[in-house]
């Protein structure tokens, strides 16, 4: 793992407040791509492969309007790969070289007439494999991160059933203990207030009626989490990581009308209300 002392002491300050994000995300991945050694790019190549996952989903199934709305341009992958990997499952073939193996699962299963028309569902099994994937990374950094976005995202899915009275198992993703606790306790905090140390963050975050508002909230429980677990990383690449990210979120705040975002979370849960059955791979 390389030391990018002059690289990250030229990084310009941030906040999730800012009303203009200094530098694109785009335009500063490809001047970092050019000064990370071979083992820290592919540390980077884990968020480029969140957007191969979206990517995929819409070369799949044009229904899939969220992850469309949510792709960025960078990927690791071309669409030509993404093709060529669907081809590859449909004659059988082996994974194309270079290609998470998880991916190719994933096209298999969505051959699969009994659920690949369910986007919701469809999406939920993609993401559930991308985490166990990143959750195997290399990098610690990398690992945590992405299991602390997996508890978020599952803790605030079980929140939202909840309160609306859905069957949270529907939307719970992945297998690990906090998964677990969401699908089978029947405890008001699911057994995970004492395990889970941004549990009550999350709580308080129920109070908050502006849905927009609410989202922009939780960034900010990533954004803490991120300084707080790359506080003594100074010229690292998980500094570098953290910030990446970071920038990502200043970059969507800024181009995100409260409107749309409106939109777009009742969309979220009128998908949740509209889940009425869960292929097994899901339980």
């Amino acid at each position: 793992m390389g030391k990018y002392y002059y690289l990250i002491a030229g990084l310009a300050d941030i906040s999730l407040d800012d009303s203009k994000a200094p530098a694109s995300v785009e335009s500063l991945r490809e001047e970092l791509y050019e000064a990370l050694d071979a083992a820290d790019r592919k540390v980077m190549d884990m968020l480029l492969l969140e957007n191969d996952c979206r990517n995929l989903l819409s070369a799949l199934s044009e229904i899939s309007a969220l992850s469309a709305v949510s792709a960025r341009n960078s990927s690791l992958f071309s669409e030509e790969q993404l093709q060529d990997l669907i081809a590859c499952v449909k004659t059988q073939e082996q994974c194309p070289a270079g290609i998470p193996q998880f991916m190719y699962n994933f096209v298999q299963e969505y051959q699969d007439e009994s659920w690949r028309d369910k986007a919701a569902f469809a999406e939920d099994r993609l993401w559930s494999l991308f985490y166990e994937y990143a959750m195997n990374s290399k990098n610690e950094f990398v690992r945590s991160w992405y299991e602390f976005n997996l508890d978020l995202n599952n803790i605030l899915s079980a929140m939202t059933a909840r309160k609306y009275n859905l069957d949270a198992q529907k939307v719970i993703v992945g297998s690990n203990a906090t998964a677990q606790a969401l699908r089978t306790s029947g405890a008001r905090d699911w057994g995970l207030s004492q395990e889970v140390d941004f549990f009550d963050e999350v709580m308080r975050l129920l109070e908050e009626d502006d849905l927009s508002q609410r989202e922009r909230k939780t960034d900010l429980i990533r954004w803490h989490w991120l300084e707080e677990h790359t506080f003594f990383d100074y010229f690292t690449v998980e500094r570098l990581f953290s910030y990446m990210v970071r920038l990502g979120m200043v970059e969507r705040w800024t181009t995100l009308d409260k409107e749309k975002g409106q939109q777009l979370f009742r969309k979220l849960i009128g998908e949740l209300k509209a889940q009425t059955s869960v292929p097994a791979e899901f339980r």
